[in-house]
């Protein structure tokens, strides 16, 4: 027998890493050469974030579609295209406002010699954000319009849920800014490992919890400054003096949009024991009077992957087995393969269920 000795080639995603890296540095090295940022290089970043998502809305929303095996169009435009391009918009009008120093008032001793003191707005430096996959286009471009604003650049980690979104994002994002203004990072968990290690100036992060705890222990090992916009149990309280019609109507709206995968989505429902019947009635004949079906529905958006749809028909048959009663609020539809899951209510659970300890996420609603 022999031996034979082959050498360690670095797999894909270790190249991709030490790509993230080289970027890294390349932005910090550029931020630092052109300062200080003005005002009309803040506005011109702005406003080609802006064009390039009007001139390519068409194919985010169908990138989006693709990747939810199904979402309305006009949902993707009104919630991520319009959203995004309103923020960028918004920002892009103040910039010059925020950037003017701030007088303060100057005390003892120094303000006795005739001292003057003010606050002069600097941007940071490399921003990184890591954006998730529930509305991916909005939640990478609204965080970018306020770093772009502070004049900072900008390295983006989309999330590897909405692949065909990411990848058309990278490629837009390459024809319209120089790598080190704003660059996107496309890979899976290992990417997204060590972005979150990388010693940005700041670290935006938004997702779960769960996952936000081990952003915050990477970024702590570089003091890097994070804001984490997580998940939690939006509740909606409804009082003994409530409109119930109302109420219902408009839950039914907040709960169905995006299939229940929005984090101000309402979680669970507190109602007057005395109107809980009533309240049922009427959420179920908005819900569908709104989405008359669930299955093969073109206004009604899929749970993004088998993995969320085996997690969501889960808590349904924990509360079932556990005794809860559960009620389809689109009866006479089934759930079908295409992952259109119907709005499920779940009466009375018990407090230990998934239902109430779990963020749902999805179309069911306590």
């Amino acid at each position: 027998m022999s031996a034979v000795m082959t050498e360690a080639t670095p797999s894909a995603a270790d190249a991709a890493v030490a790509s993230m890296q080289e970027l890294f540095e390349r932005q910090r090295k550029a931020f630092l050469d052109d300062l200080p940022v003005s005002a009309d290089l803040r506005r011109d970043r702005l406003s080609r974030a802006i064009a390039m998502l009007v001139d390519h809305q068409d194919g985010l929303c169908e990138a989006m579609r693709a990747d939810f095996g199904h979402r309305p169009v006009d949902l993707s435009k009104f919630a991520d295209v319009v959203g995004s391009v309103t923020a960028l918009r918004h920002a892009r009008s103040h910039v010059r406002r925020w950037m003017k120093p701030d007088r303060r008032p100057v005390r003892f001793p120094l303000g006795l010699i005739g001292a003057r003191a003010r606050i002069e707005y600097q941007p940071k430096g490399v921003v990184g954000i890591i954006s998730p996959w529930n509305f991916p286009v909005a939640m990478s471009f609204q965080p970018l319009a306020g770093a772009f604003a502070a004049g900072n650049r900008v390295m983006l980690k989309p999330s590897e849920a909405t692949p065909a979104t990411s990848d058309l994002m990278a490629r837009l994002v390459a024809e319209h800014f120089d790598e080190t203004e704003f660059t996107v990072v496309t890979g899976g968990p290992e990417v997204g490992i060590a972005f979150s290690q990388l010693p940005f100036d700041h670290l935006f992060f938004t997702g779960s919890t769960t996952v936000g705890r081990h952003i915050m222990r990477a970024a702590a090992d570089n003091l890097t400054p994070v804001t984490l916009e997580l998940g939690g149990k939006s509740p909606a309280i409804i009082g003994s003096g409530a409109d119930i019609e109302q109420a219902a109507e408009r839950i039914a709206l907040g709960k169905m949009m995006n299939a229940g995968q929005v984090c101000l989505a309402p979680d669970y429902v507190l109602v007057p024991e005395a109107e809980q019947s009533r309240f049922v009635d009427a959420l179920k004949a908005r819900v569908q009077s709104m989405y008359p079906q669930a299955a093969g529905n073109d206004d009604y958006t899929m749970v993004i992957n088998d993995r969320h749809a085996d997690r969501i028909r889960g808590l349904v048959k924990e509360a079932t087995e556990a005794g809860a009663e559960v009620i389809n609020a689109q009866p006479t539809h089934e759930d079908g393969a295409d992952r259109r899951i119907p709005l499920t209510l779940v009466l009375n659970p018990d407090e230990e269920l998934g239902v109430m300890r779990e963020e749902i996420f999805g179309p069911i609603l306590p």
